[in-house]
């Protein structure tokens, strides 16, 4: 369990710097000195330590999200180990790939120009948790 644990907090920071990097790509368009979210950042005086404590608990989240899968998917697999999807549990890739499908969703239905950029990135998240964690650990 321990193993599990560990392993999804690292999988969990990897994703967090695609999540940041790729977040800071797709939405860099949107930030112009009119947008609220510039107006917010100009009217505090430490920008800077803002925007790092938004990155801190994106990193944070992430591990969390990881360590989580990391310790279903030890519960999982001690009840049900059957192979499936190219991966060593079924049950366990099923229901980490609703997470991306239901993003997809969400973004095809309100705005479907992001969807192109944020495409990558929802799938490293189905290839990490879906298929990373069950490898690694078995």
């Amino acid at each position: 369990m321990l193993e599990a644990i560990i392993l999804g907090a690292l999988i969990g920071l990897l994703m967090a710097s695609v999540f940041v990097s790729g977040g800071a790509l797709i939405f860099a368009q949107y930030m112009t000195p009119e947008s609220t979210v510039i107006r917010f950042f100009n009217s505090r005086r430490k920008q800077t330590f803002t925007v790092l404590l938004i990155i801190g608990v994106i990193y944070v989240l992430w591990s969390v999200l990881g360590i989580i899968h990391g310790a279903v998917f030890v519960l999982l697999e001690k009840s049900n180990s059957m192979d499936g999807l190219g991966s060593p549990n079924l049950i366990f890739t099923v229901l980490t790939l609703i997470n991306p499908i239901v993003a997809i969703l969400i973004i095809t239905y309100k705005k479907k120009s992001i969807l192109v950029k944020a495409l990558p990135i929802i799938l490293i998240f189905a290839g990490m948790f879906g298929w990373m964690i069950p490898y690694t650990l078995s």
